[in-house]
């Protein structure tokens, strides 16, 4: 009895060190799936975030060409880099339009200038590229302003008494029609036959470069006014601005002048409408049309019942970008400070690359749909 129990003992404590072992096996194995699945995460993650710095580094590739400042796309001419931009005032009445060459222009300013009418400034960074602009009108003292915070030659016919003040105090570059025509400045033949005269004149563009070379007016930008004007998104990296949506805004300059932009989400532009009418330009045919559209607002006065003081110093406002709106808050130290524009907190706005409208106009002069 003895043996046979000794030899039962025998066979469970054998049955029961391979029972442990393989329990030991299985653990290990299990153990070892587990890490290779750890292992293959982590392997997985790696090439995802691989794939995505690759694919952020593809959106920063910087494009080719010449940056324009002022619109932070890629296409001025090598001969415009480090140069000053141009400035013309552009009559908006009525009975002058339709304008044209207006529709290339970077940077389109409108304000009032009195009487209700608006009249707008368009500044080119390029200032071998501006083709015939027509029609041309007088300097307003706050124009002046804006035109010096870009270091701007600044094109007119004439002006009110305090505009052309300003011009001299500032320093501001001017070719002024009324004192010559510079190799610029004509009366527009077909215009005449059936326009008021001072609807009729018009510059030459391709004859910018040559007149500023012959009058002795400085061409390259100071060193304050180097580099972009405003803070901008790579050219084809469009982003909202705001969370708010808005597909249409009307900005009031009087009961008569008024401009309405309306969202294409096909295209990422707003187009321009003058009191009602599509704004559109001769030349070209098309409405005007911008990437950003931004609204200054400011304290707006009558000087003596017909001209106008507009501050240019500062005040709030709003700012829309791919059918998106913000609230914003704007500053320019001296006329010769570019704008700044922050969001209410403070942070500067960053511009979707492409062609700015800036309208000027006293606070809660603008509605939103």
């Amino acid at each position: 009895m003895s043996k046979r129990w000794f030899a039962v003992v025998l066979a469970g404590l054998m049955l029961l060190c391979a029972a442990c072992g393989s329990s030991e096996n299985s653990s290990h194995e299990e153990s070892s799936q587990e890490v290779s699945k750890e292992e293959s995460s982590k392997a997985e993650s790696s090439a995802e975030e691989s794939s995505a710095q690759e694919s952020s580094r593809a959106v920063m590739v910087m494009p080719d060409g010449n940056l324009n400042p002022l619109t932070g796309l890629y296409d001025i001419s090598d001969e415009a880099v480090g140069k000053r931009p141009v400035a013309i005032m552009i009559n908006n009445i009525k009975d002058s339009l339709p304008q044209y060459g207006i529709a290339g222009a970077d940077i389109m300013f409108e304000m009032v200038a009195e009487e209700g009418i608006s009249r707008m400034m368009a500044i080119w960074a390029d200032y071998t590229a501006i083709p015939d602009v027509c029609s041309v009108r007088s300097a307003r003292p706050y124009y002046v302003d804006f035109a010096a915070g870009f270091d701007a030659l600044y094109l007119h016919v004439g002006g009110s008494q305090a505009g052309l003040d300003r011009i001299k105090e500032l320093g501001v570059s001017d070719l002024d029609a009324i004192y010559g025509d510079y190799g610029l400045y004509e009366r527009d033949p077909e215009r005449l036959k059936t326009y008021a005269l001072e609807h009729t004149m018009y510059v030459k563009g391709q004859n910018i470069p040559q007149a500023m070379e012959e009058y002795g007016i400085r061409t390259e930008l100071d060193e304050t006014h180097q580099g972009p004007a405003f803070s901008f998104q790579m050219p084809g990296n469009a982003q909202p601005v705001g969370e708010k949506k808005c597909e249409e805004l009307t900005i009031w300059y009087s009961d008569e002048y008024y401009s309405t932009f309306t969202y294409n989400d096909q295209d990422g532009l707003y187009y321009k409408q003058h009191s009602g009418q599509p704004h559109m330009v001769q030349d070209t045919g098309t409405q005007l049309v911008f990437t950003n559209v931004l609204v200054l607002e400011t304290n707006v006065s009558s000087v003596d019942g017909y001209r106008m003081a507009i501050e240019s110093d500062g005040g709030t406002g709003y700012f829309f970008s791919n059918g998106t709106m913000l609230e914003i808050q704007w500053s320019k130290q001296t006329p010769y400070d570019q704008i700044q524009v922050k969001d209410k907190d403070g942070k500067e706005v960053v511009f979707n690359a492409g062609k700015t409208y800036i309208g000027v106009t006293e606070y809660g002069m603008m509605e939103v749909k």
